[in-house]
């Protein structure tokens, strides 16, 4: 029998600017000769370490080891070898002598490693939740994990800056819910935590640097903040420039002054530490802001952009140069639409704020640049049928930007800042649907805080209705449209943004809103002791099909029924609707039909291919598996 859902056509996902993931550079020898060294974020097959010199303008590579995505901690030890902090927690070592990588800790953490430090015996990184462990290296063993690092309740989940203090403790600040800085002594390897008055209400501290033995410099707030140390209390405060909201800074002085970048203007700033006021160095000398920096060789500033454009300024004439990484790549899809009215796939990757078209037809592919103003990526895609536009949801600006595929690629341009809700406290999309007319956006906030918005958008005059906190303390992580009745589903989950705040409910939702009336019609529990609700597909009757955890429920917002179901298929994680009412979708086994028989779920895989992004348009299912995108007909 002939399967009900048949491949016609796949498409390779083109290759893109992999991202610098801008949080450490370090200085190394590489081939015998410095040079900076900084990384991009590849995911667990493409990762890169790369080396660029300023002084010749040459660069290389070296891949890192498999299972490895990326490193944001980069220090070089005393002994001449780079040790990298990974993003699933690893701590690997590159000797520069060899050209190679040891494997030096693995296992102990499962997620990103955001700073570390090398001390004349040890390696102390620091990975998420508000973790951190300690490596001696000269028995080659871990010492210790800490978890969490943070003292303090309720501890902070990211430990960004991590440096050696001048009395010989480890000094790590951490961020999110609240700013903090926990001194670790390796002799007792012990840590406590500390809030000096400064930071108290503070959420961010970075740029931790000292200027000398008894002064601790860092940026909180919009304001560079002098403390003396090791008591922690506040000496100077040294406002932004006029117009800046706020500054990027280089986390080691350079000749004796400290450089920054400025937030609204990209000019390059320095600062006499005595003098305490920032002078204008070099205007426009990075309109990126999202980038960071290090010395090169005592007299000159480097620094490398999220898109991998090294800087230079050299102190000593005042004079700027770059020059291009060119790290380019194949990275896995993280958003996807296909419209065939345009006859295009559009989709986005993960984490470098850029975006790709497919053409239908020729299946030819390019990467288009620029998606969306600031730092992240693109979650979802949407087509706009009345403009013919396509409409993207971003991180970490919550905005929705506009593509027409009729004109030349370009941001700001094409595409443009549509709508945003920013402005809200609103930082992550977590869906974006289209009914016909509007786009809804669901988002959580800010790191830190509880609760998210709903908001409209008006594709063709970028007007936004936002309404915050609909569920209170509660983000919408889903969105079900029924355009039948005119009705919006949510999920909702307790959680804050990556956990960086303690929840203060139990259970999560489901919501229904009437489009029309713009206000809630009715919410309840999914589930006993549930924190997160996902709504996923709408059912026959206006029921709509949500998930807890491994159990899945139908819920009957008409009569306020919830119905358990039972069969569910291992490891079901997306559901895509046709236009005949079927459930196309990905679980263990691959992607095939799933239906609902007397409150049992049927499921038969058709495709053994792991999906993901599933979308139905003209007829046809898309998804994407590895670095391709999947065109299947189904009858």
């Amino acid at each position: 029998m002939q399967s009900l859902l048949q491949v016609q056509r796949s498409y390779e996902i083109p290759h893109t600017r992999l991202p610098f993931v801008n949080a450490e550079i370090a200085s190394v020898d590489f081939g015998g000769v410095p040079h900076l060294a900084s990384s991009v974020w590849g995911g667990a097959a493409g990762s890169r370490l790369y080396f660029w010199n300023p002084d010749t303008g040459s660069s290389d590579f070296r891949p890192f080891p498999d299972g490895i995505p990326g490193a944001y901690m980069l220090k070089t030890g005393p002994d001449g070898l780079l040790y990298a902090g990974c993003g699933n927690g690893d701590l690997i070592r590159y000797d520069p002598a060899a050209d190679g990588f040891d494997s030096l800790v693995s296992g102990v953490f499962s997620s990103i490693t955001w700073g570390g430090c090398v001390t004349d015996r040890f390696v102390v990184w620091a990975a998420s939740p508000g973790e951190a462990a300690v490596y001696d290296r000269t028995t080659a063993s871990l010492v210790k994990v800490f978890r969490p690092v943070d003292t303090e309740s309720p501890s902070a989940h990211y430990g960004h800056c991590v440096l050696q203090a001048p009395d010989g403790r480890v000094l790590i600040g951490m961020n999110t819910p609240q700013a903090r800085l926990v001194l670790l002594d390796t002799s007792a390897m012990r840590a406590v935590s500390h809030t000096p008055d400064c930071l108290v209400g503070q959420a961010f501290a970075t740029g931790l640097m000292f200027l000398d033995d008894s002064t601790l410099a860092l940026s909180a707030g919009s304001d560079f903040l002098m403390l003396s140390f090791p008591d922690l209390a506040l000496k100077t405060r040294v406002p932004p420039p006029e117009g800046e909201s706020g500054l990027t800074v280089c986390r080691l002085p350079v000749a004796g002054r400290v450089f920054a970048v400025g937030s609204s203007s990209g000019d390059l700033y320095s600062m006499d530490p005595s003098v305490r006021s920032w002078d204008r160095a070099a205007p426009g000398w990075c309109p990126d802001v999202h980038l960071c920096m290090h010395p090169w060789k005592g007299h000159s500033l480097a620094g490398v952009t999220s898109d991998g454009r090294a800087l230079l300024y050299d102190t000593r004439t005042s004079s700027s140069s770059q020059m291009d990484l060119q790290a380019s790549g194949p990275l896995p899809a993280h958003a996807l639409c296909a419209s065939p009215d345009a006859s295009l796939i559009v989709g986005a990757p993960f984490i470098n704020q850029r975006f790709w078209s497919i053409d239908m037809r020729t299946g030819s592919a390019s990467d288009l640049g620029r998606a969306a103003p600031g730092g992240g990526q693109v979650n979802q895609v949407v087509w706009d049928p009345a403009t013919r536009r396509f409409l993207l949801s971003s991180y970490t600006t919550a905005s929705v930007t506009a593509y027409d595929p009729s004109s030349p690629a370009g941001w700001p341009v094409n595409p443009c800042l549509l709508a945003s809700a920013e402005s809200h406290g609103q930082m992550r999309p977590m869906a974006l649907v289209h009914d016909g007319r509007f786009a809804w956006m669901a988002t959580s906030p800010r790191y830190g805080t509880l609760g998210g918005a709903l908001s409209r958008i008006d594709p063709a005059t970028g007007d936004i209705l936002t309404w915050k906190n609909l569920v209170p303390d509660q983000k919408l992580n889903s969105i079900v449209i029924d355009p039948a009745s005119r009705t919006l589903f949510f999920g909702t989950e307790i959680y804050a943004d990556c956990d960086s705040a303690p929840p203060t409910r139990s259970r999560g939702r489901m919501v229904s809103f009437d489009m029309d009336a713009l206000s809630v019609v009715r919410e309840r529990p999914v589930a006993e002791d549930a924190p997160s609700a996902t709504v996923l597909a709408l059912l026959p009757g206006g029921r709509v099909l949500a998930g807890a955890g491994p159990a899945f429920f139908s819920w009957d917002p008409a009569s306020d029924t919830l119905t358990a179901l039972e069969n569910a298929p291992p490891h079901l994680r997306e559901i895509a609707r046709d236009e005949h009412g079927r459930l196309w979708a990905a679980a263990a086994g691959g992607v095939g039909l799933l239906s609902l028989d007397n409150d049992r779920f049927g499921y038969e895989p058709m495709l053994d291919i792991d999906g993901r992004f599933l979308h139905v348009a003209g007829g046809i299912l898309y998804f994407t598996a590895g670095n391709r995108v999947f065109a299947a007909r189904y009858a």
